[in-house]
């Protein structure tokens, strides 16, 4: 039982539980994927130290989603946000993580204690992952550390009560492909071994992805999460969710009826 009646309580009992760090670094911390109660004690710790916290945005004067969710935590103090727009060419993402990684690293050595806030976890398909690489070739005397975060299908998969792997299946996580074939291989794969598929960043792909769940007779198990975390949070079976365009962060979680014995 959550051991609190309301999020202020809780939001007031880890400040009380922190302590200022002053040494100049960057901390990449995973804020979870929407709820802020799911902030680990130590990820509120690492922002309540922090002098400088950055956050990424799709464009400036723009709201970041980590923003958002860490809000509660952000309350006087001095923020940055960094621009990550969401576009696909590489050339240009490269452009973006080269430029916010100098931004971040020039905080750390003007004397700043940096955080940069990531959504759901910093190492899974995430911006930061790739602003931990480029300072670690290109700054590797920058300080540098990383605060894990929960997952969104880790959280979807608690909420929904279902097992998310037992001892004799493989887990595949992986974003939805971006052509028919290549998830229809992905499909008949999982339909002749023991594995559980989650598929992330669902979005504009629902309409297409629900036909060929549909086609191979696997919508009865799959299931739907869209903006866990989230006061919209929604989680159906995706038989129930009709073909049309859901938010980019949507996923699925494909598996066979778990048993006990097998």
């Amino acid at each position: 039982m959550f051991p609190f009646k309301d999020l202020k309580k809780y939001f007031s009992f880890l400040n009380s539980r922190t302590e200022k760090v002053t040494e100049p670094g960057l901390t990449l911390v995973g804020v979870g994927p929407g709820d802020p109660s799911l902030l680990t004690f130590a990820a509120v710790s690492a922002i309540q130290g922090a002098s400088l916290v950055a956050y990424p945005v799709a464009k400036m004067g723009s709201e970041g989603m980590a923003q958002k969710i860490a809000s509660e935590f952000l309350k006087g103090k001095k923020c940055m946000p960094i621009l990550f727009p969401m576009i696909t060419e590489l050339d240009a993402l490269k452009d973006a993580w080269e430029e916010g990684s100098s931004q971040l690293v020039e905080a750390v050595r003007s004397g700043e204690n940096v955080v940069l806030l990531c959504q759901g976890d910093p190492s899974l398909y995430a911006t930061s992952s790739y602003i931990l690489l480029q300072i670690s070739i290109n700054y590797p005397m920058c300080p540098l550390k990383v605060i894990p975060g929960i997952s969104s299908f880790n959280a979807a998969a608690a909420i929904a009560k279902l097992p998310l792997s037992l001892q004799n299946e493989e887990l595949s996580v992986s974003c939805v492909p971006d052509n028919h074939e290549a998830l229809e291989l992905m499909l008949d794969d999982f339909m002749s071994s023991r594995k559980v598929l989650v598929l992330l960043k669902l979005g504009k792909r629902w309409k297409w992805v629900r036909s060929i769940l549909e086609e191979k007779k696997l919508l009865g198990n799959t299931l739907f999460v869209q903006r866990i975390g989230f006061p919209d949070q929604l989680i159906v079976q995706a038989i129930d969710m009709p073909g049309h365009n859901v938010p980019y962060f949507s996923l699925l979680i494909i598996r066979k009826r778990p048993t006990l014995f097998d």
